[in-house]
């Protein structure tokens, strides 16, 4: 390898935070490591999170036409030709940038760049942020050189022949996360009392319909507690009623790490970045699955931390009935909320985006 040769990374992750936010996390390492010697180049949907969010850390974002399967409808008729022009965009991306591997996270948005890595002997990388592998994941696993997971059982679920190219680390985080912020510089960035309970509540990076309902459902008796909280709705939520004073409302939170250093409870959808976070910084939560994910991997995430003692789980069906109720009677136990915290934070993986960076630096670009 000569001194002045670069590693070239080429990604496919994106459609929500969940899949992005871990490619993230493992880039940012190799920049921080390599600096000027790497160049990485994102695809994704044009529509979706990534396409703000990319271009706004500084790398190389192109869109491929792909989009998720929704059912038998009009759109899904052309489905196979997105697929087909998405994997052509891939590979003339792969021949003109060279890259050294291919790194994918999961969901639609991966398949045509593993595809195409394949074709073109690159080698592949797959991120597995659940218990539960996706539908691509499984797809891509044969032709994967290494597989990343974050939990350790996950390998129970691919087949005998991968299973020496399935290497347990960890969920990489954004290093923003672990970052700690003063708690009353935050307090006042929200325009929240410091000293009060805080309480967070997000769906994730596009919001969670049914969180937010059962949370407009039980506002009224929000608002007669002496806790206060922040609602992350995504964009598509319109309220029905007004706003109590003690919510701080937005559609979406660009800074997480200050949400999570104000809040004393987090509750929130089980997916896979989120859990990490919430390991990593060991924040006591009620997580609450969404009920249509293809393989039942959010029920599997919230198990596996509530079986732990990390973490209460909540079903989607008892949301509004229940949401109000198991909130406030878990904010008033601080001993409980200790306890919580404490078994979150031995099951984070802090260190899972540096080690994957090396990993990757060690044998796809040194080693070159």
């Amino acid at each position: 390898m000569s001194k002045d040769s670069k590693f070239r990374l080429f990604i496919a992750a994106g459609g929500t935070g969940g899949h992005l936010f871990p490619a993230l996390a493992v880039v940012e390492e190799i920049h921080s490591i390599l600096q000027e010697n790497f160049e990485a180049h994102f695809v994704g949907n044009a529509n979706k999170i990534e396409a703000r969010i990319v271009p706004s850390k500084g790398y190389k974002f192109n869109s491929i036409p792909i989009t998720g399967f929704t059912g038998i409808n009009f759109n899904a008729f052309f489905l196979p030709f997105k697929i087909f022009l998405s994997i052509s965009k891939c590979r003339k991306i792969i021949s003109n940038f060279k890259p050294d591997a291919v790194l994918c996270t999961g969901a639609y948005i991966s398949y045509p760049a593993g595809i195409a890595s394949s074709i073109m002997g690159v080698p592949l990388i797959l991120m597995e942020s659940n218990v539960n592998p996706g539908k691509t994941i499984r797809l891509l696993s044969p032709r994967a050189s290494i597989i990343f997971t974050s939990f350790e059982e996950t390998s129970k679920y691919f087949s005998n022949a991968i299973q020496s190219r399935i290497k347990y680390i960890g969920n990489p985080i954004r290093k923003d996360i672990m970052e700690k912020r003063d708690k009353k510089q935050a307090a006042e960035e929200f325009g929240l009392n410091p000293f009060k309970k805080t309480v967070l509540i997000f769906g994730g990076s596009l919001g969670a319909k049914s969180i937010n309902i059962a949370v407009e459902n039980n506002l009224e008796l929000f608002a007669n507690t002496d806790v206060q909280y922040i609602w992350q709705t995504g964009n598509n939520f319109e309220h029905k009623k007004p706003i109590p004073k003690n919510f701080k409302v937005l559609k979406f939170i660009d800074d997480m790490a200050s949400a999570y250093s104000i809040a004393d409870l987090v509750i929130s959808r089980a997916g896979a970045t989120t859990i990490a976070e919430i390991t990593a910084i060991g924040k006591p939560s009620i997580l609450i699955p969404l009920a249509s994910a293809s393989n039942n991997e959010q029920f599997l995430n919230a198990k596996y931390l509530e079986d732990k003692g990390a973490s209460l789980m909540l079903h989607n069906e008892d949301l509004s009935n229940k949401i109000f109720e198991i909130i406030t009677k878990l904010i008033d136990d601080d001993e409980k909320l200790n306890r919580i915290s404490k078994q979150a934070l031995s099951l984070g993986t802090p260190e899972s985006g540096k080690l994957i960076a090396k990993f990757i630096i060690e044998n796809y670009y040194l080693s070159k």
